[in-house]
């Protein structure tokens, strides 16, 4: 289950015999053909970095200055996105950690929090279980962690680029919300539990990341993905059905930077499968430049 709650966490590549020039190290694709004027780009995610590590390369740069509209999993410029983000964190219908976890689990989880976070549990007993465990990458991280989509929103308002959402902050919480709650709270349990386990598994993920590796990416999160059953459908799959004909919409009208986690660009039914699957072709951008 630890490898579960990694993969949830960092949201990295599968990586399919689909996908073309599959050994290239890099995150970003560029998606042209099938009558479109201009090609538009993919660049896939991570959700949380240290600072130092979120790298804007010149060929992002020229694909962002090449491209009308940035377009995430969530609209980033939306004024009330991080309110509405935490309100849908929490456990609405009574239900506290309290509730979830043995007395002996409560406790663990209580001590982890206040030595490696410094934050009572008694702050956090209404969190949903899933929410609550991703405060341990931010002690993985030991830094005060920024994020790509803040990055890239903050580009494109500085290029007087709008910013849209391919899904809302409730349709992502659904996605989360599908998994019962007890299970969230398996998850967390042995997170903390086998946390030198967690931090060595999560540190190899990142420095996949950062070096684009999408073979390593593939390998290590596709086992991860193994330990919760129908995983990858409810997280992936059914997530990326529903956003090819948004992004048809869009990239057919103006050229377009999309920006996901990427752990939705590969497999056989990852964003850049589909969109090969109507009739686009979709090849990976040379990205090391500049970093």
């Amino acid at each position: 289950m630890k490898k579960t709650f990694i993969a949830l966490i960092t949201a990295l590549i599968p990586l399919s015999m689909l996908v073309q020039a599959q050994d290239d190290n890099s995150l970003l694709w560029q998606i042209s053909g099938n009558g479109l004027a201009q090609p538009s780009y993919l660049f896939g995610t991570i959700h949380l970095m240290c600072p130092d590590d979120i790298q804007v390369t010149e060929a992002m740069e020229s694909a962002l200055e090449n491209s009308e509209k940035v377009v995430m999993e969530l609209d980033m410029d939306e004024p009330n996105i991080v309110m509405e983000t935490q309100k849908a964190a929490m456990m609405t219908d009574g239900t506290t950690l309290n509730d979830l976890l043995s007395e002996e689990e409560y406790q663990m989880v209580g001590d982890y929090l206040q030595d490696s976070l410094k934050i009572p549990i008694q702050m956090l007993n209404t969190m949903k279980p899933l929410m609550l465990s991703t405060l341990t990458f931010l002690d993985v991280l030991d830094c005060q962690p920024g994020s790509y989509e803040m990055v890239l929103a903050q580009r494109a308002k500085g290029q007087e680029k709008e910013v849209l959402g391919l899904e809302s902050v409730e349709d992502q919480i659904a996605v989360f919300d599908a998994i019962p709650l007890e299970e969230q709270s398996d998850y967390l349990v042995e997170a903390i539990e086998k946390y030198g386990e967690t931090v060595a598994e999560t540190k190899l993920m990142l420095e996949a990341y950062q070096a684009g590796s999408v073979t390593k990416l593939y390998d290590i999160t596709h086992e991860a993905m193994q330990d919760m059953e129908d995983a990858e459908k409810v997280l992936l799959t059914d997530r990326n059905l529903k956003w090819i004909p948004k992004m048809e919409e869009m990239l057919k009208q103006q050229p377009v930077f999309f920006a996901v986690g990427a752990a939705h660009l590969g497999g056989p039914q990852g964003v850049i499968a589909l969109l090969q699957e109507q009739g686009y072709t979709v090849e990976a951008v040379d990205n090391s430049a500049g970093q």
